[in-house]
């Protein structure tokens, strides 16, 4: 009887180190497909004429551009990667991760135009990829149940959409750069909410397709993509996208982490030193992103990301 524990164990530990591989490999991939389909919209829509601007026309001459078509379908294939990831991962684990889709699009820009990447973009890269580890190796993301009380949902719901009503009716004064970082930080936490119905919606199937059509959740999770998409729109339109951009990168994960613990019941490592790290690599993170906004691809996005159709992704 021992023997047989032991080898269940050992059979159990394997397990779950393919499956945290597996979710790495797929955050990672739905991350690189965000980054590339950005910077692909965005060199198709740059080049478009000023006075399409902010018009329905302008989709008619991104159409015939093959670029701008395969950055959509990369878009659609992140958000698989993603939905695949949560099926299988948590979010503590899935959402931090999506944070490198930025890493991803500034190289795939610099070389569609012509240019190399520079040593800051190389550093605050490497300070995103070095606060990520920190954060992983000390948090150790731990799997939960993907599943609440329709009232805990209900209270959820109530909070992230009181906390972006506050955010949106603070934006409505002041100067372009407090209007883009709260109305980025409402879009980002729209979007860690629909990261959270992702992760339900993709366990609900395990019931059948049918099953999952009669519960609310996937109905939810289309009505919540539409507002954050709108969100991040109009964000993107009130100021700098270096400000906006990162601010977005970084409160969905945290919104998610947060729900992820506190509504699904995941873990992260809080005993010892163990919060302090965490935070300290959140912290690198951020200031990693925020950096790698700065980027002179960035100000280009600008003119893409103005006319609603220049950033991919959702990851974010």
């Amino acid at each position: 009887m021992p023997t047989r524990m032991a080898e269940s164990v050992v059979i159990l530990h394997h397990h779950l180190g393919f499956g945290f591989v597996s979710v790495v490999l797929l955050s990672l991939a739905s991350a690189a497909s965000y980054g590339v389909a950005a910077a692909l919209q965005h060199r198709a829509v740059i080049i478009q004429p000023q006075s399409l601007s902010r018009r329905p026309g302008l989709l008619l001459p991104l159409l015939r551009r093959p670029i701008w078509l395969v950055g959509n379908l990369l878009d659609g294939v992140g958000y698989l990667f993603q939905f695949l990831a949560l099926r299988r991962g948590s979010l503590p684990l899935v959402e931090p991760l999506l944070v490198t889709s930025l890493a991803f699009a500034i190289p795939v820009a610099a070389w569609l135009d012509h240019r190399r990447v520079t040593m800051a973009e190389l550093g605050s890269s490497g300070m995103i990829a070095v606060g990520l580890a920190l954060f992983m190796v000390v948090a150790r993301p731990g799997a939960g149940h993907p599943r609440a009380p329709g009232a805990a949902w209900m209270l959820l719901t109530i909070t992230v959409a009181g906390a972006i009503a506050v955010m949106m009716l603070c934006a409505r004064r002041g100067p372009p750069a407090r209007k883009a970082l709260l109305l980025a930080a409402g879009a980002g936490a729209a979007f860690g909410y629909v990261a959270a119905l992702t992760e339900r919606t993709g366990h609900l199937l395990d019931a059948g397709v049918l099953h999952t059509l009669m519960t609310w959740e996937p109905y939810a999770l289309v009505a919540g993509c539409v507002a954050a998409l709108f969100l991040t729109q109009t964000a993107f339109h009130a100021g700098p996208l270096r400000l906006s951009l990162p601010m977005l990168t970084i409160t969905q994960p945290l919104v998610a982490v947060a729900i992820g613990i506190g509504i699904f019941g995941e873990r992260v490592a809080s005993s010892g030193a163990a919060p302090a790290l965490e935070v300290v690599g959140l912290v690198l993170l951020t200031v990693g992103v925020f950096s790698l906004a700065r980027s002179p691809v960035i100000p280009e996005l600008q003119s893409g990301t103005a006319d609603g159709v220049g950033l991919g992704g959702g990851g974010h």
